[in-house]
């Protein structure tokens, strides 16, 4: 029996304060509430706070409590808005306190699954909130989980699909996803719409890329690089590589190359990345000069160079095998045998096994080139 008066007591309790928290306001409530408001249009927090908390000590009302929550997300008293949130959210889930609670869980970086839940909760409330559909979207696409972004782009775009922040969130997931025409669409949609962020442009200079139209992946990715007064890596270095693999722009890698440097001094994998780009840019000058042979050295030596330099900041298969490669079209065998020695050195991978395998079998027949010469025939065994 005392069990149950017990569970009866706590749900009058309950059902006590929910009552409570809907009673009219006092003549006098209500007064210092219209003060607060005035003093909240003033900018002024200090004195609004006061006022609220002297209506909530006269009565426990829904109203005073969300405009006290408010007041106080807006003095950043995290804490305390995330305790009214949480009294106004006791019994069941509204809107606008859910938002409020969001944006103040954002503030305080909390964890992600705490906003990632209570911005489920607020898009089941009001799945045209554009901003927490977006947040949300950008926050799975950080995570590469595209799907999960699609899903919520896709609820939101079945009532309105002109909404561009909605959208770009949508075309970076298909970008995640390699589906880039639909993704292009998208993206070249917002930037008609005005959006000229290098963000935006970056996305579209790589969409081009990744569809293998060059010149219109420089172009934009050139747009990002000048709005971004040339500061930022991820954009200097996509338009090196955009220039260091296409004939027409090659001429323009030195000088990207160079800015990449500048801003990546402590990025190791930045500066072997911008060493390989380096390395194109002489390995395309290569084949202008198959009729001076000297040129066509210099070109093959200073691509070596630019690979070795790479090397020095990061390991890579690739670039071994690259030098190794160089070096065979320069007939220098002894380099091409220790290049190709380093390749098949490299633990054996699903990325790997190609260059493994090439060089497991070029290194045979450097070995019985050697022995038609006269050199004694090493044994080499083949993996399978």
């Amino acid at each position: 029996m005392k069990p149950l008066m017990t569970i009866l007591l706590a749900l009058a309790l309950t059902a006590t304060v929910a009552q409570t928290r809907f009673e009219p306001l006092t003549a006098e409530a209500a007064a210092l509430v219209a003060r607060g408001d005035s003093c909240t249009r003033m900018n002024d927090t200090h004195n609004s706070l006061l006022c609220y908390e002297q209506a909530r000590r006269l009565v426990f009302n829904d109203t005073v409590l969300y405009k006290l929550a408010q007041t106080n997300f807006r003095r950043g008293q995290f804490n305390q808005c995330l305790a009214l949130t949480d009294t106004l959210l006791a019994d069941t889930l509204t809107y606008q306190p859910l938002k409020l609670r969001y944006n103040c869980l954002q503030k305080m970086g909390a964890d992600d699954s705490l906003r990632i839940e209570c911005a489920r909760q607020i898009i089941g409330i009001n799945p045209l909130d554009a901003a927490v559909v977006t947040d949300i979207a950008t926050y799975f696409n950080g995570k590469q989980q595209a799907d999960s972004a699609i899903a919520y782009c896709n609820l939101y775009r079945a009532i309105d699909s002109t909404n561009q922040l909605v959208n770009k969130q949508l075309g970076r997931a298909l970008f995640i996803k390699k589906d880039y025409y639909p993704a292009l669409d998208l993206f070249l949609d917002a930037f008609r719409n005005g959006d000229q962020t290098p963000a935006l442009l970056f996305y579209i200079g790589r969409t081009y890329e990744c569809c293998s139209i060059p010149e219109r992946a420089h172009e934009f990715m050139q747009m990002a690089a000048e709005g971004s007064n040339f500061a930022s890596l991820p954009i200097v270095k996509a338009l090196a590589r955009v220039s260091a693999s296409y004939f027409k722009y090659r001429d323009e890698v030195l000088d990207y190359t160079q800015i990449a440097f500048e801003l990546c001094q402590a990025d190791s994998a930045s500066m072997a990345e911008i060493y390989r780009y380096r390395a194109k840019f002489y390995g395309s000058y290569h084949h202008d000069y198959r009729k001076d042979s000297a040129k066509w050295a210099i070109c093959q030596k200073n691509s070596i160079k630019m690979l070795k330099k790479s090397l020095e900041y990061e390991p890579s298969i690739e670039a071994q095998f690259e030098i190794a490669t160089t070096y065979n079209s320069l007939n220098d065998l002894e380099q091409e045998k220790l290049w190709l020695e380093k390749v098949a050195a490299w633990p054996r991978s699903k990325s790997n096994a190609e260059y493994i395998r090439y060089a497991e079998l070029r290194l045979i027949s450097i070995r019985e080139e050697k022995f038609f010469k006269g050199d004694r025939l090493e044994s080499v065994v083949v993996e399978d």
